[in-house]
Parts: C-alpha cells; sequence; structure tokens
C-alpha cells in the first residue's frame, strides 16, 4: 500500500537485461539516449574504464553493430557505463547484470553506488547478491485464488 512518486523534472534511466545499442559508433551506443555530443571522451574514457571497458576506449568513433560485437556481458557493462555518464536521478536496473558472474555484478554495483551517490537505485534481480545495494526489498505475491498480485516488503535477513 505505497507509492513511488518521481519528483517534477527528475530524470529517470532504464537498464534492461538486453541494452539497447544502436547502430553506428561506440560513442553513440554509450551516449544513447543522447545524441554522441554530449559527453567528452575523456568523460566517456572514464565511464568505459570503471565498468572493466578499458579495451574499448580507443574504439569510440569505430562504427559496427555493437548489439553483435559485444558479448552479452560486454552490453551490460557498456550500459552502466552509460548510466554513469547520464547521472539520472533514477536508475532502473530490469536484471541488467544478469550476463555478468557474481563478482563482476558487485563490482558494478559498488560503481554505480560510488559514482551516483544522489541516484535512487530500484532492481528487478533474481540473485540474492544485489539486496546489500538497497535500502528495501519488495516481492510481488500472488493474489487470492490467482487474482492479480500485491507487492509486499520483504524482512531484511
Amino acid at each position: 500500500h505505497g507509492r513511488v512518486e518521481m519528483a517534477p523534472g527528475d530524470r529517470a534511466l532504464f537498464l534492461p537485461q538486453r541494452p539497447y545499442l544502436p547502430i553506428g559508433t561506440l560513442r553513440e551506443a554509450v551516449s544513447y539516449p543522447s545524441g554522441p555530443g554530449r559527453f567528452a571522451d575523456a568523460e566517456i574514457a572514464e565511464a568505459l574504464r570503471r565498468c572493466r571497458l578499458d579495451g574499448l576506449v580507443d574504439r569510440l568513433d569505430e562504427t559496427d553493430h555493437w548489439a553483435q560485437r559485444l558479448s552479452p556481458g560486454e552490453q551490460q557493462r557498456l550500459a552502466i557505463a552509460r548510466a554513469l555518464l547520464h547521472a539520472p536521478d533514477w536508475l532502473f536496473l530490469d536484471e541488467a547484470t544478469a550476463a555478468l558472474d557474481e563478482a563482476t555484478e558487485r563490482e558494478l554495483y559498488e560503481v554505480l553506488r560510488a559514482g551516483l551517490p544522489r541516484t535512487t537505485l530500484v532492481s528487478i534481480a533474481h540473485r540474492p547478491g544485489v539486496v546489500r545495494f538497497h535500502q528495501a526489498t519488495y516481492a510481488l505475491v500472488p493474489g487470492v485464488d490467482g487474482a492479480g498480485a500485491r507487492l509486499v516488503t520483504v524482512p531484511p535477513g
């Protein structure tokens, strides 16, 4: 029985399990949904390095079909770099680290927490490891006789 409200003007970014990567330059892919001129090379390079994508730093102006070129884990790390660049007020992660091993997932959540201290993170995840990066945990439970579902608070521990 609660609501989540965003203040007028709040910026949100959604990171799905399979992030959208436009065909074009790597700069365009990491800058999306903004245009490729929004971020300085140094900002992009730092975001890529923080997400362990050092090998892509020198390829910013390379044109490719990045959704086919990069592994699922690299695509998810690129999306996290995108979030670091955009610094949204709200970041919704829908299984956005599912292709990563648990150690890398933990490392990237630490990068998000350190790099976006004022951002509210809302994660949908099956792995219990992400719980530590959130202040509350909720679950959707089936309604009576399978009618609808309701959101319940999951106690810590």
